[in-house]
């Protein structure tokens, strides 16, 4: 079985190496491993207790932030380590001021061996579903103990992580597994599990406390001209036809914020428009604001989201939706593509009426129409908002568990 899986991870790692031929983002992902040994060789020397924690991309990431946070706010003697398996949440936080941030190495023979012995952890944390199960076998092998936080499992996935017969061996071998649902925990218990417990989603935690900030976050242009019909976020090309047809159709005052902020993309995005837009590192210079603002840098979406009656979320009409935990922290209605499986919040949304899923561009101005109207996107943004505020906590539950584990005055 082992030789099966490496063999897998071997395929991997080439057609990686061979998309990298004329893909940047595969490109990052070999030119980002190389020297990896290297640069574990020069960790500064362990000093403290050692938490490694491991996130797929920016996603995970937000769901690691405030247990890092709130662990080093509380010890900040604790030491972390942050690796990432994706280029763009890597680039994006290599300067991440509470961690060591590195690349994961790829999962094959010897590497998850060389990797715990250089960086010495005392506990690993790993994020939602990005499992390795030949590092889950070096942890247990080193007595290295691990949990695994905000966790979620599809049913609706034929093929996950969860159903890899070496992970799911793996799996009760972890310390705890923080299941975000209750659903989660009743099916996993039927398996024999029980290493298990309900925190819920530590996400929800991030976007309420970056939903405060918007205030002092925001541009003072964009204060001055809110609420915007609608702010757009990480958007992909079908989901930007759908909201450039409701601009020219309805003339909508909109921001923009593409997925993608490449130099590139942002002027094929401009190309598509027949309306006076600007982009928003310009906002300072070109006088007057526009009726339609184009989000031109990373960062600033999650309180872009405050000025906007309606939020769009994309990223549906392909593989999956991005967050659209962020525009509900603001209590805003959300409308998306057809792609959430996945993603318990928008089902839950779905039902609760704060939230719409179109297929297409009639169901799009529908669904905008249905939110638009006085006093709706106020009741629907007030749904969505308690029922973020009923989910909250599990930063709480989680950082509790790990800090009762880290003794004081340990020393390498």
């Amino acid at each position: 079985m082992w030789f099966l899986y490496y063999a897998a991870i071997y395929i991997l790692v080439l057609g990686i190496r061979i998309a990298s031929l004329w893909n940047a983002k595969s490109r990052a992902w070999i030119k980002g491993r190389k020297g990896w040994k290297k640069r574990l060789e020069n960790l500064p020397s362990k000093n403290a207790y050692r938490i490694w924690f491991h996130v797929s991309s920016l996603g995970e990431f937000e769901q690691a932030k405030p247990v890092i946070e709130t662990i080093k706010m509380k010890r900040p003697e604790v030491e972390i380590i942050l690796s990432f398996f994706s280029p763009s949440g890597y680039n994006a936080k290599a300067g991440y001021a509470h961690a060591e941030v590195h690349y994961l190495p790829p999962d094959l023979p010897g590497h998850a061996a060389l990797w715990a012995n250089l960086i010495k952890p005392d506990l690993a944390v790993f994020v939602k579903y990005d499992l390795w199960p030949g590092y889950l076998r070096a942890l247990h092998d080193n007595g290295i103990p691990a949990i695994l936080i905000s966790a979620h499992w599809s049913s609706s996935k034929k093929f996950s992580s969860w159903s890899l017969p070496l992970t799911s061996t793996l799996l009760k071998k972890f310390q705890r597994i923080f299941f975000q649902r209750p659903a989660e925990l009743e099916y996993f218990s039927e398996k024999g599990f029980q290493n298990i417990t309900v925190a819920g989603d530590t996400r929800i935690d991030r976007c309420l406390l970056l939903a405060a900030e918007a205030g002092e976050r925001l541009p003072k242009e964009i204060l001055a001209e809110h609420p915007f019909d609608i702010v757009a976020g990480s958007t992909w090309p079908q989901d930007e036809e759908l909201i450039i047809e409701a601009i020219r159709q309805r003339g909508l005052r909109a921001i923009i914020a593409p997925h993608d902020v490449s130099y590139d993309n942002i002027r094929r995005l401009v190309s598509k428009f027949t309306f006076p837009s600007q982009l928003l590192s310009d906002l300072n210079n070109t006088g007057p604001v526009s009726g339609v603002i184009v989000v031109d840098s990373i960062g600033l979406l999650p309180v872009l989201y405050a000025v906007g009656k309606v939020a769009y979320v994309g990223g549906g009409f392909g593989r999956c939706i991005h967050n659209i935990l962020e525009p509900a922290a603001h209590g805003k209605p959300v409308i998306f593509g057809p792609h959430y499986d996945g993603f318990p919040e928008a089902i839950e949304m779905i039902k609760l009426g704060c939230a719409r899923s179109v297929k297409d561009k009639v169901e799009f101005m529908n669904a905008l129409s249905e939110f638009s109207m006085d006093g709706k996107f106020v009741s629907a943004g007030r749904i969505s908002h308690e029922y973020l505020l009923r989910n909250a906590g599990a930063t709480r539950i989680v950082t509790d568990y790990i800090l009762e584990s880290i003794p004081y005055g340990i020393k390498e």
